[in-house]
């Protein structure tokens, strides 16, 4: 028997969610997905990514674009939590809910639900398309038709992914997996950058700030392409004065 445990809507998503069918949860775990990314399988269970977007029939500048995230069995098991099970998806929303209000520099979420279906536990994570922004590695590696940028153009984006860290360090998180696969990049108007981290199901709480700059900063200049010292440099000093 399907039963919803938890649902959560951004309330200015709702209508596009409906009008694209994405509020039947039920339906959506028997759905055959034009995988973003193939499903990942281990210990029983299984998760995968897929790009929709919510209304194909508009004007390609008018169309809205969400990540889907689904998984059924796959689970985390933190630490700080005793090592007790948790769907990832259902760790990631929870950490997005809790740093909504501290800083920019994470996905849009759009809809969450948590389900249990006879002896399976599944849940679905859909959070706003980040079309427009610049994976952080083929950016600085000019791949996949993307120009690589300036020292300057650099200089910038760097101080806006110390801007973010700083932020989600400040409220007491630590990502654990601070490194460029896992940022965007996106110009303003004004000529300086914004950045997004994703895949925060890793995240958790800490007590020591030493230790939650030391784990996230340290990995990002350790696991980053191109890194000179004086872009870490420049990289910590944005850090330590946001």
């Amino acid at each position: 028997m399907f039963k919803i445990k938890q649902q959560w809507i951004a309330p200015e998503w709702e209508d596009a969610l409906k009008q694209a069918d994405l509020l039947n949860i039920e339906a959506l775990t028997t759905r055959q997905f034009d995988w973003f990314e193939e499903p990942n399988r281990r210990r029983g269970g299984w998760s995968g990514v897929t790009r929709i977007v919510l209304n194909p029939d508009a004007a390609p500048q008018d169309q809205q674009a969400v990540f889907l995230k689904i998984q059924q069995n796959h689970f985390y098991r933190a630490p700080n939590t005793f090592f007790t099970k948790q769907l990832t998806f259902e760790r990631e929303f929870e950490v997005l809910q809790q740093l909504d209000t501290v800083t920019d520099s994470i996905p849009e979420l759009v809809l969450f639900a948590k389900w249990r279906s006879g002896s399976d536990v599944g849940a679905i994570l859909v959070t706003k398309a980040l079309d427009g922004w610049y994976p952080l590695p083929d950016w600085i590696q000019g791949k996949k038709g993307l120009t690589p940028p300036d020292e300057i153009t650099f200089q910038k984006a760097l101080e806006a992914i110390a801007k973010g860290a700083s932020e989600i360090h400040a409220a007491g998180w630590v990502h654990l997996c601070f490194s460029a696969k896992h940022l965007f990049i996106r110009p303003k108007d004004d000529g300086e950058f914004e950045s997004c981290v994703i895949d925060m199901e890793k995240c958790r709480k800490h007590l020591s700030a030493a230790h939650r700059t030391r784990k996230d900063c340290a990995h990002f200049m350790r696991h980053t392409p191109g890194l000179t010292e004086a872009h870490k440099l420049i990289f910590l000093q944005a850090y330590f004065q946001t």
